[in-house]
């Protein structure tokens, strides 16, 4: 018998597929692949405007990599776990601003005074009331929810001198940051902080001497990380790490940079898992030297409502 072909068979372009078909397929889209799906067309835009590539948040998967130098807009974009890099992408939004803190896919950026959350790959942004202080340096901040939920409490950890360290706090819908001071009690100092974490009500800050300190219902503890102990202890609810690469090798080594390069990286934490801040300084003393910046991000695509107010 020889093939036949129904010619009243309606053909439909891909372009003009229904929204109820296109959704479910957006919202189980990693970032790259919700990029793409989005710069389609402008139907398949708007089929997945709700979708936020939730799926790289999966507990299992570990933050992406921004990598970008000083004073520059365009930044490659790295996925450890893939061991995949992308295409460089520009995000002007990181040409002289400062990451504080990374976390729920959200950034907390410091730009001239001004202190904003920004989302890198939708663009969102949220602007927060005036900081304390004009200028930073090694601030680290942490913040406890998405600020687009109403439980969203910020703290950026700054310090004073060598003893004293001032903790800014502000919760959603206040216009106003708090301070709090937290003064060195019976010879116990923090370090500088690398690290921050939130569980349940309380907010860590991690130094480089193994300590840690904790805030929580306005009251301090400070306490050391003792490895292996057999003595009875507290149980941190956090693992450290120097990075994402966890044991595999220098960030340096595995971002394949040479040794004229310094590079500072903003960390993250996920799960149980808390990712350090780094300094790694450059290993040629003679001749200039680049300097280069890292963010450990959630590549989600967030978005704020046209109405949205801090």
């Amino acid at each position: 018998m020889g093939n036949t072909r129904d010619n009243n068979v309606e053909t439909r372009s891909w372009s003009d597929l229904p929204h109820e078909l296109l959704s479910p397929v957006a919202d189980g889209l990693g970032i790259i692949d919700l990029l793409g799906f989005r710069g389609t067309c402008k139907d398949w835009r708007s089929a997945s405007s709700t979708a936020s590539a939730e799926i790289e948040s999966s507990l299992h998967r570990k933050p992406w990599f921004l990598l970008y130098a000083e004073g520059n807009p365009q930044c490659q974009l790295y996925n450890v776990s893939a061991k995949t890099q992308y295409d460089s992408i520009n995000i002007p939004e990181l040409e002289e601003s400062a990451c504080l803190a990374s976390n729920h896919g959200w950034l907390l950026l410091f730009n001239k005074g001004s202190i904003f959350f920004f989302c890198p790959f939708s663009r969102a942004k949220i602007e927060l009331p005036d900081f304390p202080h004009s200028e930073i340096s090694d601030h680290v901040a942490v913040f406890s929810a998405p600020p687009t939920s109403k439980k969203c409490t910020l703290c950026v950890i700054n310090r004073n001198d060598e003893h004293d360290m001032e903790l800014n706090i502000l919760k959603r819908g206040d216009q106003k940051w708090d301070k709090v001071y937290y003064p060195a009690e019976d010879g116990i100092r923090m370090d500088k902080v690398m690290g921050v974490g939130f569980r349940g009500k309380c907010f860590y800050f991690f130094d480089k001497d193994k300590k840690v300190l904790t805030y929580e219902k306005k009251e301090w503890e400070i306490y050391r990380i003792v490895v292996d102990s057999k003595a009875p202890a507290a149980i941190l609810p956090f693992h450290c790490h120097r990075s994402c690469l966890m044991g595999n090798g220098n960030l340096k080594t595995w971002l394949n940079l040479g040794e004229d390069v310094s590079i500072s990286t903003c960390g993250t934490y996920y799960g149980d898992d808390i990712v350090h801040n780094e300094k790694i300084a450059a290993s040629k003393k003679e001749g200039e030297t680049r300097k280069l910046k890292g963010i450990w991000i959630h590549p989600r695509f967030l978005q704020a409502p046209s109405n949205q107010c801090w």
